[in-house]
């Protein structure tokens, strides 16, 4: 596992401040591995996890730096700032998928911090476009089942979004 953790740590350019701090963080990244493998081994789920650039942070960590609400990024602001009023027209006509980033209208993904858009409302998924970067689920989007009544969403995303990768 330590060999693992080097390997990581060089593949995410990783560095710590001093020896105590490298092994907190390998303490935090094996207990994440362990959780991963558990929960894949499971096998009873439409969905895997795997180690990503945060397998260092704890749940805690990940949400006071990633989850955390700040207030609207500068993108978003600029949106809403420049959105016209929509109106309900015909609503019958509306089609059954819409992938938005065929109509080029969707930013690329990109490492916002805590700053997320969602897309694309699908037949029985929501294409959801993360705020991580695009080594996160399908080159940055997830793919999220609708209708789902456990407030954590089919995945878990909500509460332990430092995990969920595809």
């Amino acid at each position: 596992m330590l060999a693992r953790h080097e390997q990581w740590m060089y593949l995410h350019g990783r560095v710590y401040k001093d020896a105590t701090e490298k092994e907190k963080r390998f303490n935090v990244f094996k207990e994440n591995v362990k959780y991963i493998e558990q929960f894949n081994k499971g096998g009873n789920h439409p969905y895997t996890l795997s180690v990503n650039e945060f397998a260092d942070l704890t749940n805690e960590e990940f949400k006071a730096t990633r989850n955390g609400y700040k207030g609207l990024c500068l993108e978003d602001k600029l949106a809403r700032a420049t959105a016209s009023t929509f109106k309900y027209e015909n609503v019958s006509a509306v089609p059954s998928t819409m992938d938005w980033r065929k109509k080029g209208v969707v930013t690329p993904v990109k490492d916002q911090g805590q700053c997320g858009t969602i897309i694309n409302d699908g037949i029985k998924y929501w294409l959801v476009k993360n705020s991580w970067g695009t080594s996160w689920g399908e080159s940055g989007y997830i793919r999220m089942q609708r209708g789902v009544d456990a407030k954590e969403g089919l995945c878990g995303i909500a509460m332990e979004a430092s995990y969920p990768t595809a």
